[in-house]
């Protein structure tokens, strides 16, 4: 099933989604070093590990629970899976980690949506999800 949604529209709703998720991950992470460390303790990879699950755990819950994060219900459209049916877990781990690819390998996997012709990124595709306009 083809997705209604431009990639114009979902690099909108991304940048909204990522400002909204890493201001979240930077409250927790400092509230957890306050709480739970001096300065000796911090690890890169301890605060990387913190941010990319808090990124993830917001996306996640999001898509799973109402089918949009702030960002889509902002530019007005949702995530459902090819039956029509809210997304499950896996799906949006799947997506998730797709989606990290797909825009660490110089955004590939979003140029992709240009090309396909049911307008599906890497990620939708592979995780049989797509974007749909309320």
């Amino acid at each position: 099933m083809k997705s209604d949604v431009s990639l114009l529209r979902r690099l909108g709703a991304m940048i909204y989604d990522l400002l909204l998720a890493f201001s979240l991950a930077f409250f927790i992470v400092g509230a957890i070093l306050i709480a739970f460390f001096d300065k000796q303790a911090q690890t890169d990879l301890l605060i990387f590990s913190i941010y990319l699950i808090t990124v993830y755990f917001y996306f996640a819950w999001s898509w799973v629970k109402g089918g949009q994060t702030l960002g889509m219900k902002t530019w007005k459209f949702k995530i459902k899976q090819q039956n029509g049916e809210n997304i499950t877990q896996k799906q949006a781990f799947v997506r998730f980690v797709l989606a990290f690819v797909s825009f660490a390998i110089f955004g590939l996997g979003f140029i992709y949506q240009l090309f396909n012709k049911d307008n599906l990124t890497w990620h939708d595709k592979l995780s049989n999800t797509r974007l749909v306009k309320n």
